[in-house]
C-alpha cells in the first residue's frame, strides 16, 4: 500500500479513472479534483470570478499584476496549503501526462524530498524531456505502472505506510521498529497487534490530506 499524490491536469480525462483504480488496488490516493471527498473546480476560476476578472476565457488574458493579486487570495492560499500537505504526506508521486506547469513543479518538489516519482504518459505522442531522468521511471502502459507501485519502499511500511518520523504506537509495546526494510513491527505477525484497537498507526498523521481511510473507499 502506497500513499500516492497524482499530479496532473484538470484537462486530463484519465485522472479520475487512475485515482479510482489505484484506490481499488489498496493505495491511499490524494485526488486534487475531490480533496477530502468534496467536489472542487479549478481554483483560478472562482478566484478570478470573485475578484472581478471573469471566468474561463478571461484567464487567458490576465496581466501579471492581476495574477499576482490572485496568488495572495485566501482561497488560493488555502488550496495551496491543502495540496502541499498532501505532497508531504505521500510517499509516491505519479505524474500523469499530459499535464502542465503545476504538476511538474509538484513532481520535482517530491523528487527533491527523496520520494518515489513515476511518470505515466497517456499522450498520443511523447514529448521528450531530459529532466525526466531525475524520476524513478517512465511508463506508457498502466499495468506496468501498477506493477512498479507494488514494489516496497525502504523506510515506508508496506502495510500501514508509517515512517520513522510517523511511527505506530501501542501502550504496551511502544513505538514500532523495522523488522524488514519495508515492514514495521506493529504490522508484522511477530507481535500480533496490527488490528489491536490499542494500536495507533501513523501517530503523526495530522494532515487532512489522507484522513479519510481505506475502509471508506478513499
Amino acid at each position: 500500500m502506497s500513499r500516492i499524490y497524482v499530479a496532473s491536469s484538470w484537462k486530463n480525462t484519465a485522472q479520475p479513472g487512475l485515482v479510482e483504480e489505484l484506490r481499488r488496488r489498496g493505495h491511499q490516493v490524494y485526488d486534487f479534483q475531490h480533496p477530502n471527498g468534496r467536489d472542487d473546480e479549478n481554483v483560478w476560476l472562482s478566484v478570478s470570478d470573485r475578484l472581478g476578472y471573469g471566468r474561463a476565457l478571461a484567464l487567458d488574458s490576465l496581466t501579471p499584476a492581476e495574477f499576482r493579486q490572485m496568488l495572495t487570495d485566501s482561497e488560493a492560499v488555502a488550496r495551496f496549503n491543502e495540496h502541499f500537505a498532501a505532497m508531504r504526506d505521500a510517499d509516491t508521486c505519479v505524474l500523469l501526462l499530459p499535464a502542465g506547469r503545476s504538476a511538474h513543479v509538484e513532481a520535482g518538489y517530491m523528487n527533491g524530498l527523496g520520494k518515489r516519482v513515476f511518470v505515466m504518459d497517456c499522450s498520443w505522442e511523447a514529448t521528450p524531456e531530459l529532466m525526466y531522468l531525475m524520476f524513478d521511471d517512465y511508463f506508457h502502459d498502466f499495468e506496468e505502472l501498477y506493477q512498479a507501485l507494488k514494489q516496497p519502499i525502504p523506510g515506508v511500511c508496506r502495510v500501514c505506510g508509517c515512517t520513522q518520523r510517523n511511527p505506530c504506537d501501542h501502550p504496551e509495546h511502544g513505538y514500532c521498529y523495522w523488522v524488514e526494510p519495508s515492514l514495521c513491527s506493529h504490522c508484522a505477525e511477530k507481535l500480533g497487534i496490527k488490528d489491536d484497537p490499542a494500536t495507533e498507526h501513523c501517530i503523526n498523521d495530522e494532515s487532512t490530506a489522507f484522513k479519510v481511510r481505506k475502509e471508506a473507499g478513499v
